[in-house]
């Protein structure tokens, strides 16, 4: 009897949500200092109107740079199915194709920015290390979620994936690139993006934050493989 009255109570236990997992002091000063400047040096860039719309696209992709672990980005996007089938010449070039896709897209709607600001909560481990930092973006009279989630490489913590209203820039990406392989091949994804890039992922379309043209601080891209520290 008592074991099956206990059945109801495991199974809402197991459904529950982990705790966070508390985050050094050091690491999580290191981390809130790190989205915090970086989200704030690019809005009051992209707000700032004496600057030109190509002046501020170097100091984003500057600021970005810095943030992100770019080439973690373009290995996760594509999984580890995908990145293996390209040579090391053609894994460079993805990279540098991708994350100019990134900028360009973002850059569409970069006039949209008009007055929001950003709210920034503490960071929240995760069992595996890495850690997760929630920012919430106040846009005219709507509330948005985005989700920065970073790993630590060589000592130095880097955004590997952010998620924008639950939607992972990542995974987004990675589904879109997945349906072109299923159906061609790496030559055939190189050219597609030397010619004539992909339009923006639908599913970040769908979003609020896709139509009303909110971005994450930075151009970038859950990950066929996440990092552990030594990608």
């Amino acid at each position: 009897m008592k074991a099956i009255l206990a059945l109801p109570l495991a199974a809402a236990l197991a459904a529950a949500p982990a705790a966070p997992i508390a985050v050094p002091a050091d690491d999580a000063k290191a981390i809130r200092g790190l989205i915090e400047t970086s989200v704030n040096q690019i809005l009051a860039v992209l707000k700032d109107k004496a600057i030109a719309r190509e002046a501020k696209k170097k100091r984003v992709v500057t600021v970005g740079e810095a943030l992100f672990d770019l080439p973690l980005v373009a290995k996760l996007v594509l999984g580890r199915e995908h990145w293996s089938k390209l040579d090391p010449g053609q894994q460079k070039e993805f990279q540098d194709l991708f994350v100019k896709q990134l900028q360009d897209s973002y850059f569409e709607k970069v006039d949209l920015l008009t007055d929001e600001t950003v709210e920034f909560t503490e960071p929240a481990g995760q069992k595996d290390g890495k850690v997760q930092m929630m920012t919430h973006i106040h846009s005219k009279n709507e509330l948005y979620e985005m989700l920065y989630k970073l790993y630590k490489k060589a000592g130095v913590w880097k955004v590997y994936d952010v998620e924008i209203e639950g939607i992972s820039l990542v995974k987004a990406y990675g589904a879109q690139y997945d349906e072109f392989l299923r159906k061609s091949n790496p030559a055939g994804l190189l050219k597609k993006l030397r010619d004539q890039p992909f339009e923006r992922p639908k599913d970040l379309e769908k979003s609020k934050k896709g139509a009303k043209g909110v971005q994450p601080a930075v151009p970038a891209g859950a990950p066929a493989e996440t990092p552990t520290g030594k990608p």
